[in-house]
């Protein structure tokens, strides 16, 4: 499962994904410096959060519906454009007067910006509609491809801007939504025979909107946890700490790549099996490995952090590599939750990553306040840890009950688990799998 072609295209794709963000990353960094980074962390934050609200969980139940039934695929796509018009639209003009109330005081100077970015959430609703098509017909080719695309986009235009030296965080929002326009136009033109042969209906509309209530649950809880320290940092700290904060999550997003690529490929597997002892065998499999290698990745990520930090973003930011060595640590377990969750999802159990994300949500937002006015951002990175471990603990939880088993069946440290990782990977050339897991690390 974990070595499969389509985890290790979907995980080459995410490492190139992956290397393009770190060079966006390093380039925005020291254009810009600690104190306009924030501001553009500040005026993006909320219409990323919006735009993924204004989904509502129907990208999630398209990619099933499309699985399930593949010859409704076209009418299934209209149908989810339509939608993702509807609700972009209320989620753009929501977004439009709240933004005032959301921006702290200090931060009002920056509503225009922010407003701007707001463009962000019809495009992103359109591009994440039809990917999903391609999600759950589990076209992988294609699907990485058209992931792959914005990036490549993004990073053209960063570097058109260092070129002519632009360095204002408004021709940086700018480069964000044209990255995303030239994206939508790209899917669209792939998308367009099933989009022109597709019949758009009210009742799947309503069928979409009502069977992705859980999944808006979930991608509301899942958003809530990953922002949240952000949110409280944006909120409560000024924009060169936001800035600073940005630098080291950045960091500590290195091994996402492996979170993405197995978190993808487990959706659209157990969305397409029904045998219980295969779902079974398949859950547990993919999280034991994922967290061996998880471990290993996080742990080679601690170790070169310091080393990393100040060459690639500069001196200004070296205040980032404590909280981005913490962060890190969190983000290793993380990944193992995040592959369990998506692969709950595709079994149709959202509910179990609603829990583990809302508890995980409280315990980051007391200690977060806790220990962020004492310690600063190293209290707000101990907080993101403790917020990890109780999402690994309650998701672990939950799926041994729905699955009848043991949770020590998802103890990954025993020495079947190691030998039978390294059986999988020789078949996929070894070599090639550890080079790029290096990558990743250094890539971050």
């Amino acid at each position: 499962m974990i070595f499969s072609k389509a985890n290790f295209g979907t995980f080459s794709t995410s490492l190139a994904i992956q290397v393009c963000g770190a060079a966006t990353g390093i380039i925005t960094a020291r254009l810009l410096g600690p104190v306009a980074r924030g501001e553009l962390a500040t005026v993006i934050l909320w219409p990323v959060i919006l735009s993924n609200l204004g989904l509502m969980g129907c990208n999630c139940v398209l990619a099933r519906e499309v699985a399930t039934n593949p010859e409704h695929e076209s009418d299934w796509a209209a149908t989810g454009a339509a939608v993702g018009l509807v609700t972009a639209l209320v989620y753009l003009v929501l977004g439009y007067f709240l933004l005032p109330l959301l921006l702290a005081s200090d931060r009002r100077y920056l509503l225009p910006v922010a407003r701007f970015c707001l463009l962000l959430i019809p495009l992103d609703i359109f591009n994440q509609v039809l990917l999903a098509i391609d999600h759950g017909r589990m076209r992988w080719r294609r699907y990485n491809l058209l992931r792959l695309s914005f990036v490549l986009f993004y990073l053209a235009l960063i570097v058109c801007i260092a070129v002519t030296r632009q360095a204002q965080i408004r021709w940086f929002a700018a480069a964000f939504l044209a990255s995303h326009l030239l994206t939508v136009l790209v899917r669209l033109w792939v998308q367009r025979k099933p989009l022109a042969a597709g019949n758009a209906s009210v009742g799947g509309g309503r069928y979409l909107l009502r069977e992705g209530v859980p999944y808006f649950g979930a991608t509301m809880s899942n958003l809530v946890s990953l922002q949240f320290d952000t949110i409280l940092v944006v909120s409560l700290l000024n924009t060169e700490a936001a800035g600073i904060y940005a630098v080291a999550s950045a960091f500590a997003n290195g091994p996402s790549s492996l979170s993405e690529a197995f978190g993808i490929t487990s959706f659209a597997i157990l969305s397409n099996e029904k045998n219980a002892r295969s779902r079974e065998r398949i859950i547990t499999e993919t999280f034991r490995q994922s967290a061996l290698i998880s471990c290993g990745v996080g742990l080679g990520l601690c170790w070169l952090i310091p080393f990393l930090v100040v060459p690639l973003f500069g001196s200004a930011f070296s205040r980032a590599i404590r909280p981005a060595v913490v962060l890190a640590a969190a983000a290793s377990l993380m990944i193992s939750a995040n592959i369990l969750n998506q692969g709950l999802r595709g079994a149709g159990r959202p509910h179990a990553g609603i829990v583990s994300q809302l508890i995980g949500t409280g315990v980051l937002g007391l200690a977060g306040l806790l220990l962020l006015r004492r310690f600063g951002l190293m209290g707000m990175a101990f907080a993101v840890l403790l917020s990890s471990c109780s999402q690994l603990l309650v998701l672990i939880a939950s799926a041994s009950k729905w699955l009848g088993i043991s949770p020590l069946r998802f103890w990954p440290f025993g020495a079947g688990n190691f030998r039978l990782l390294f059986q999988q990977a020789a078949g996929l050339r070894f070599a090639i799998f550890a080079v790029a897991c290096v990558i990743t690390i250094c890539n971050s």
